[in-house]
């Protein structure tokens, strides 16, 4: 049994993968082997995914770039996410935090939100990149605030918290795994989390939903397993149990929480439902922003 990852070997899709693939083993008593196959902002490996056989043996971790933002901005893609793959579990959602300096005056999303109405083109945000999925949950907060803010895009988490740290930009929607040692020491203050809801590592830190009032406003990315489309039903509810009783063992939430990464749980149809809402969000977004693939 294959698992494709197509990312480097390391980072959290791929521990998210290797954790998973190591559950699958001891619940499906066979095993699976990750094989990375990085490339293309994910598109490599899952266009292998898409086109390999329908029957069981080829499966794909892979999450919102390849699967919900790149096919809205690359016409010539391989695969079609929607005609050509399944989704058989949710793995796990990648936290985002709304950070700011720890002198910033402004402590609630509200105010953040006020600040730009009353002082229309002087909010500016930082994030890892243009076409992130940071970027565009940040461009739908301020769509759905009907406000407007200027985006100042870095090649990474630390880049866009050193814009931060150093007073170029007022605030940026950054990876909890990133961020949040900072906020611990002091040097950052956590606005709001992405959600959805609350997190287990901030309690008493409000999601951006709980602040705004704008109910089902999400800001995070997420791993799901993915299968060919056309894998027989039986062998992608199968597949779906084990992986959630993999989620659910106590040394596998603490792995991924220790992570940033928030294990995801349910059926396989909760798994497809997620991924097509998702797709319709990054969808409507990528529109609104007019945004094009350099």
């Amino acid at each position: 049994m294959k698992v494709i990852v197509p990312f480097a070997a390391g980072g959290p899709t791929d521990v998210v993968a290797r954790v998973v693939a190591e559950g699958l083993s001891e619940e499906l008593k066979q095993p699976f082997v990750v094989e990375n196959r990085p490339g293309a902002g994910g598109a490599i490996g899952t266009d292998l995914v898409a086109k390999a056989k329908p029957d069981g043996y080829t499966l794909g971790v892979t999450g919102t770039g390849s699967i919900t933002i790149i096919p809205f901005l690359d016409p010539k893609l391989s695969y079609n996410p929607s005609r050509d793959l399944t989704a058989v579990a949710m793995l796990s959602t990648l936290d985002l935090l709304i950070v700011a300096r720890a002198d910033y005056p402004l402590n609630h999303m509200n105010e953040l939100v006020a600040f730009a109405r009353t002082k229309p083109g002087e909010l500016t945000y930082s994030t890892a990149g243009v076409g992130t999925p940071a970027h565009l949950d940040m461009e739908n907060l301020w769509n759905l605030s009907q406000i407007k803010a200027l985006h100042v895009a870095f090649s990474g988490d630390v880049p866009a918290i050193n814009g931060i740290l150093s007073g170029d930009v007022n605030v940026g929607l950054i990876s909890a795994s990133a961020s949040s040692p900072l906020v611990a020491a002091g040097k950052l203050k956590a606005l709001a989390f992405g959600g959805p809801g609350r997190s287990s590592a901030w309690p008493d830190l409000a999601s951006v939903a709980e602040q705004t009032g704008l109910t089902g406003y999400i800001a995070n990315s997420w791993n799901a397993l993915m299968a060919p489309a056309g894998t027989p039903q039986t062998v992608i509810d199968t597949v779906n149990a084990a992986v959630n009783k993999t989620l659910a063992k106590p040394d596998v939430r603490k792995k991924l929480e220790a992570l940033g990464l928030t294990p995801f749980s349910g059926d396989a149809k909760t798994a497809v439902d997620y991924v097509a809402r998702d797709t319709e969000t990054r969808k409507r977004v990528i529109e609104l922003t007019g945004l094009k693939r350099e």
